[in-house]
């Protein structure tokens, strides 16, 4: 299980985490798997951070918030076997441009980093339809003061935002493309929202690389409704994940062991 102790500061935590089947694929570390446990972290030390002990996020009018990640970037080493070694994690919060949210979570086993995650996020509210479409930025009823993010996060921040410039207005074409129907037990999270790691799923169905992931970086554009069909289509080492007007809900990009 996880089991975040934080430090002197309510911006930075170490998990202690024991390795096993959920945590683990046939080459390491599971990218679902991670991406989701830090997703957790990162609200954590977010809402510890606003202090609050609740995951429950909301305006100053009482509206429901959601921290909703802008992007994502995991790299993974060659670690070896690691069926039922302990790691740990070490996560910091920090502050990137505008009303974003950064953390870094740095992962160790026996002192030696074998992974590293950094993820992006903004607080958005449904509109009065509630539709995943209309998904709006919106700010929380707290406020706290963080550090400044370092480089590393605020390079990733600066590509996010190049990747939105860059495909705003654009539809993709989905004449070539795969479609998939997401599950809404399994894509989908507690407010109803696409969740974000099935974004990875998706993308990694495009290609099926037997490689191992070394890099996976994806920035998130947009969100689907319940029911409705998305479109993946891999070009080189860049997938774009479309709904199915072809409005871009998500850009990755990978790289794989040699």
């Amino acid at each position: 299980m996880l089991d975040l102790q934080p430090q002197s500061v309510t911006h930075e935590g170490v998990t202690q985490q024991i390795l096993g089947m959920q945590q683990l694929g046939p080459d390491g570390l599971s990218e679902q798997w991670l991406l989701g446990a830090c997703g957790d972290l990162h609200w954590t030390l977010l809402a510890r951070s606003l202090g609050q002990d609740s995951l429950r996020f909301q305006s100053a009018d009482g509206r429901p918030l959601y921290a909703a990640f802008c992007a994502t970037r995991i790299d993974l080493a060659s670690s070896g076997s690691l069926l039922g070694e302990h790691i740990s994690i070490h996560s910091e919060i920090a502050a990137a441009t505008g009303p974003k949210i950064g953390s870094r979570h740095v992962l160790r086993h026996r002192g030696r980093v074998i992974g590293s995650l950094l993820m992006l996020s903004t607080f958005v509210a449904h509109d009065e339809t509630g539709s995943n479409r209309r998904i709006m930025r919106a700010r929380p009823s707290g406020s706290c003061t963080l550090p400044a993010a370092g480089p590393d996060l605020m390079a990733l921040d600066h590509r996010a935002r190049q990747t939105s410039r860059r495909h705003r207005g654009h539809a993709m074409p989905l004449a070539n493309a795969k479609r998939i129907d997401p599950s809404y037990a399994l894509d989908f999270n507690a407010v109803g929202l696409l969740y974000f790691p099935s974004f990875s799923r998706f993308a990694e169905s495009a290609q099926q690389s037997p490689r191992p992931l070394r890099m996976r970086e994806v920035v998130y554009l947009g969100n689907l409704d319940a029911g409705e069909a998305l479109y993946v289509h891999r070009s080189k080492a860049e997938t774009l994940i479309a709904g199915p007007d072809g409005r871009i809900l998500a850009q990755a990009r990978d790289e794989r062991a040699a």
